[in-house]
């Protein structure tokens, strides 16, 4: 009797154990493909350029297991197999040239519906002179000259958005090389055009780092920060691209003849040659004033830039 009593008793461990693992099998399937839907089969561009704006835009975040998985993959590797981006040519310094500007916040923060011209910096940080400004404790920078322009476009009826993501700050959590900003203001741009499927015109807003002699000019007793596009030649559609600068370059000549130093074609080594200027023919880089100038100089151009560029729109 005792040793039927045993018998069963090891009986109902061992089916205990059996459903104990049971369970622990069924528990461990479901759970992993839980997380390999979630994580592993959404591995598009989309997905893992939303992961990182989203994680960029919550900074306060003390973890994020997928950005940590992702981390764990080389910068080349990342680049080039989840983005898309082939590996960079090293650009002269990985400095900003001239005054650095800290990350200034949208003043006047909207949602435009159906942006048409979307407005970055790939070098946020470009400062201008600060003398004229000291009393906001703050260096203007082309990220204020941004939102300036992005006004000037919608008061002339072309509704237009500003990049606002802190690209410092994108560079600085993937320890990219300041020579990786253009592939850093690629991803932001590429998740913009997802977002706004109306994105048709992509202007990439610098200045340069000339003499106050080269970038300014005077017009009516008024001072002007003087207008530089730029177009990158190591891309085979570069001609389209340079034909929205022609168009630009040849407006102002016609209106506002000393506004304008140009166009400058760049490529080969010792530059980037593309400047993300592949992802649409009406994509340019323009260089409005340099170090020297002041905000209110700069704001002067735009007023006037923004009257071209809505030509430009309006022509197309």
């Amino acid at each position: 009797m005792k040793k039927r009593i045993k018998t069963k008793r090891k009986l109902k461990w061992k089916y205990k154990l059996i459903f104990s693992v049971g369970i622990f099998l069924l528990t461990f399937f479901y759970v992993f493909r839980f997380l390999y839907n979630k994580f592993l089969a959404k591995l598009d561009n989309e997905y893992v350029i939303n992961s990182i704006v989203n994680y960029n835009l919550n900074t306060k975040k003390s973890s994020n297991l997928f950005y940590d998985i992702l981390n764990l993959n080389s910068t080349n590797f990342l680049l080039k197999y989840t983005f898309g981006i082939e590996p960079l040519k090293e650009e002269p310094s990985d400095k900003v040239s001239g005054i650095e500007a800290d990350y200034i916040e949208d003043p006047y923060p909207n949602d435009v519906k159906e942006p048409k011209v979307y407005i970055y910096n790939t070098h946020q940080t470009e400062g201008y002179q600060k003398s004229n400004n000291a009393s906001y404790n703050i260096t203007p920078s082309v990220l204020m000259a941004s939102y300036i322009l992005r006004e000037s476009l919608n008061d002339l009826g072309v509704p237009s958005m500003v990049e606002t993501n802190d690209i410092a700050e994108l560079l600085r959590i993937h320890s990219w090389k300041y020579s990786y900003s253009y592939a850093a203001s690629k991803i932001l741009l590429e998740d913009a055009i997802l977002k706004n499927p109306t994105l048709n015109y992509f202007i990439d807003l610098h200045r340069d780092s000339m003499s106050y002699e080269v970038t300014t000019t005077e017009m009516n007793n008024k001072k002007y920060a003087k207008v530089l596009f730029v177009i990158g030649k190591d891309h085979p559609d570069y001609e389209k691209n340079q034909q929205m600068a022609e168009f630009l370059n040849d407006y102002l000549n016609e209106h506002y003849k000393t506004l304008s130093r140009g166009i400058s074609l760049k490529g080969g080594s010792g530059v980037n040659g593309i400047y993300n200027q592949n992802i649409s023919p009406n994509a340019i880089l323009i260089e409005v004033g340099g170090q020297y100038n002041t905000i209110i100089e700069v704001n002067n151009t735009l007023t006037i830039l923004a009257e071209a560029l809505y030509e430009y729109v309006k022509g197309n």
